[in-house]
């Protein structure tokens, strides 16, 4: 029996059954897919910090987040709304302590999963910021950053560390066509961004692939040019997308829409293993799938 330590519900298929949280977040905390083994989220119970506003508890899972990263808009998740309707599941916050109001919207469809995130902003004055889905899945896979083919003279790729990453550390990959991120703990962060015109990230999870669609938008991006992150450390590997920076006016909006593809199979955590998903990707964006 499945416990998340707080009270949850599923949407469920043929292919996939996800589970969310349904007082506090918004949050996904389970992804199951039919033949592969236990949930493909991370578990993070004991994973909390002090914040201006509260203590915030991490969860695990998917979550909504708004960057650049500032501690101020970090608030403790409370007073969840669930809203159904025939095909969608809506997560929607309140107006939390910093003047963030956030929401997600979930729709499952054969193995894939349709996010649509929204972020209000209530405060007092103008804010710039960008939307930032981060999903934390299990140790043991490998995170897939595709970059663009090498040619031309004019420069075409850019790799972001930050402060903490060791350009050296074990866990961290850099090939000509692709970077790789090993979900291996260790006390140490390692995390690595870039801006990615692919549309997609993975993650190869042993006996399952995690696949992050996403649409590439022409607009400012905050750190240093990322709309793609990874982020590895002792509980967890990260696979992060981000949205545009926009200034938002009180009481405006701003959306990032995510598809999630999950297949069941054998994806090993190695190089070889990478390439191929990385071709076949490629082939199935090419045939418009």
């Amino acid at each position: 029996m499945t416990n998340y330590g707080l009270p949850f519900a599923s949407l469920e298929n043929d292919h996939l059954r996800l589970d969310y949280l349904t007082t506090t977040g918004p949050r996904i905390v389970g992804l199951y897919v039919s033949g592969a083994d236990g949930n493909l989220l991370a578990s993070t119970p004991e994973v909390h910090w002090e914040t201006p506003h509260g203590e915030f508890y991490l969860r695990g899972g998917h979550r909504l987040w708004t960057a650049p990263e500032d501690p101020f808009y970090t608030c403790p998740e409370e007073g969840l709304r669930v809203t159904k309707d025939d095909e969608d599941v809506i997560l929607s916050s309140p107006v939390d302590a910093s003047g963030m109001k956030k929401e997600i919207a979930i729709r499952l469809e054969a193995n894939r999963v349709h996010l649509w995130h929204r972020v209000t902003w209530h405060g007092e004055r103008a804010v710039e910021l960008a939307p930032w889905a981060i999903t934390q899945l299990r140790l043991g896979g490998m995170a897939i950053l595709p970059l663009s083919e090498s040619g031309g003279l004019q420069p075409n790729r850019n790799l972001v560390l930050w402060p903490y990453t060791q350009i050296h550390d074990e866990r961290l990959e850099l090939h000509e066509d692709i970077v790789l991120l090993h979900g291996r703990k260790d006390e140490r962060a390692c995390k690595i961004g870039n801006r990615n015109d692919h549309g997609w990230v993975a993650c190869a999870l042993g006996d399952a692939l995690f696949v992050k669609r996403f649409g590439i938008q022409e607009g400012k991006l905050t750190d240093l040019g990322c709309n793609v992150e990874a982020y590895v450390k002792d509980v967890c590997i990260e696979l992060e997308t981000l949205g545009s920076l926009e200034t938002l006016n009180p009481g405006e909006s701003v959306m990032h829409e995510e598809v999630w593809e999950v297949f069941p199979g054998q994806y090993p955590a190695t190089l070889e293993s990478a390439r191929r998903i990385k071709m076949q990707l490629i082939q199935t964006n090419s045939n418009g799938a």
